[in-house]
């Protein structure tokens, strides 16, 4: 009896030669390694190309690329300004007919392309690589960026316009960086900037830059516009700021300054002392003393200060004044004409104080001003004082005085005559002639 023999490998009943999956599954892995090595040789030769591409004129460096192209930007509220992957077929379309552009030399069509289809950032930077600097800050401010225009001008070291645009962002210490960088500014650059730095709320350097170049008027057009008189009031510190526009400077334009005086380690006063005796404005006497208001001290005290000049002007422009003036400026009229008085100012005392119909006290001033006859018309007017009157005809009478004409009156007769006249004082006399128990005759 013969044995069965199993040959080894073959399932006992297969037969004895090779199965059929085993030649299906040898057929698989041989496709599999061709396809393999195919597709590393393709990406071979894309390294291989990528390498030794040369780039295309007119683009960005590559790290210009790499900040603008890659990575999408986000916008406000989750908006892409930036993202090829996603662009529709009409804009993919123009992107590439963008870039054919760019070869062809034609940046600023090639940036108006890319910004059509929401993509500033490569239109930007393709401006910017050519020079076009204009055209890429238009994009910014259309994207109201003023700021990133500034950035690309001052990269470019074009710092006049960096400044520009730093302050169209209402960032001053930038543009104050830029403007240390500026040579010379012309009178369009400095007007503009002027305007500018006022509108960023630096109106001190705005009024700094005008006097530059000499712009009074405009200087006092921003002033007014701007309402910068606590600036101008510090910018008047400067002897040739004070030469420039004193001058030019109004009666409200002063009060306005003295309604917004800095505070900072100037007193008020020591300031305004030096611009009315420096200017020939000798009614801004009267807003300075309303200013000063009911301190008789201080009124005085400024008072003394004030140089011979514009106390004579004052004089003369008192004889101005108009009713409506003594109606509307009455209370101010009173401390200035009594702010003369103390200070020794008689004349310009008794020329207010007659305009005020204070008579007596006009009177009194005249008479101390070595003026006899203007002041017996005084005393004598129907509000004046008879008995006065009498007693300083007889001290005339005594000292050989003519009582019809001025003269130099000297120190010892100014005691005398003061004396007659000890108790006649601005706040009292005032006081008496507003009682109703004084009698007019």
């Amino acid at each position: 009896m013969k044995k069965q023999v199993t040959q080894v490998g073959h399932p006992p009943g297969t037969g004895h030669g090779p199965s059929k999956s085993g030649a299906v599954f040898a057929v698989l892995g041989l496709v599999t390694m061709v396809v393999l090595f195919l597709s590393y040789r393709r990406r071979g030769s894309i390294f291989k190309n990528a390498k030794t591409a040369k780039s295309i004129p007119g683009m960005p460096k590559h790290a210009q690329m790499n900040r603008a192209i890659p990575m999408p930007i986000k916008k406000e509220g989750g908006q892409r300004s930036l993202d090829a992957l996603n662009l529709s077929p009409e804009a993919a379309e123009k992107r590439v007919k963008a870039f054919k552009l760019v070869k062809e030399n034609r940046f600023a069509d090639a940036a108006r392309l890319l910004e059509e289809i929401n993509m500033q950032r490569e239109a930007i930077d393709i401006l910017e690589s050519n020079g076009l600097l204009d055209d890429a800050a238009g994009i910014l401010m259309r994207m109201n960026r003023p700021n990133r225009a500034a950035v690309i001008f001052e990269r470019n070291k074009i710092y006049e316009k960096a400044a520009l645009y730093y302050l169209r962002a209402k960032l001053v210490d930038d543009a104050k960086r830029c403007c240390r960088q500026i040579k010379e500014f012309s009178i369009a650059l400095s007007t503009e900037m002027a305007v500018l730095f006022a509108e960023a709320g630096d109106k001190h350097s705005a009024l700094r830059l005008l006097a530059g170049i000499n712009d009074r008027n405009r200087i006092i057009k921003i002033t007014r516009e701007t309402f910068a008189y606590t600036e101008l009031a510090v910018f008047l510190d400067s002897v040739e700021a004070r030469t420039l526009l004193l001058e030019a400077l109004s009666v409200a334009d002063l009060e306005h300054v003295l309604q917004n005086m800095p505070s900072d380690d100037v007193q008020p006063l020591t300031r305004v002392i030096v611009w009315v005796n420096e200017s020939s404005h000798p009614d801004w006497l009267i807003p300075v003393f309303k200013y000063i208001g009911d301190k008789r001290d201080v009124g005085a005290e400024f008072a003394q200060k004030i140089t011979a000049n514009i106390i004579e002007a004052f004089v003369a422009s008192s004889e101005r004044w108009t009713d409506e003036t003594l109606s509307k400026q009455g209370q101010a009229l009173e401390w200035t004409a009594r702010a003369m008085h103390d200070a020794g100012h008689m004349r310009a005392a008794a020329c207010a104080y007659q305009k005020l119909k204070f008579m007596t006290l006009a009177g009194k001033c005249w008479a101390l001003a070595g003026e006899p006859e203007k002041a017996f018309n005084q005393l004598m007017s129907p509000q004046g004082d008879a008995i006065l009157a009498e007693a300083y005809r007889q001290e005339l009478s005594r000292l050989g005085w003519d009582p019809s004409k001025a003269k130099p009156i000297q120190t010892f007769e100014k005691e005398i005559f003061a004396r007659i006249f000890f108790n006649i004082d601005p706040d009292t006399e005032k006081n008496r002639t507003e009682s109703p128990f004084s009698i007019a005759s």
